[in-house]
């Protein structure tokens, strides 16, 4: 009984850890894409400044 329990842990356990890490490349490209747009708006921004 305690071997079920303890493998129902485990389990639980593991799917836990790659929800975590599934989450964690999902807020990286969030991330990444958002420095990306930042980036290239003040980019823009700048040339902008500039012609004026």
């Amino acid at each position: 009984m305690t071997s079920i329990f303890f493998w129902v842990a485990t389990v639980i356990t593991a799917i836990f850890f790659i929800l975590v890490l599934v989450l964690f490349v999902c807020q990286w490209v969030i991330y990444t894409r958002v420095e990306k747009t930042m980036l290239r708006y003040d980019h823009f921004q700048q040339k902008k400044e500039e012609r004026n």
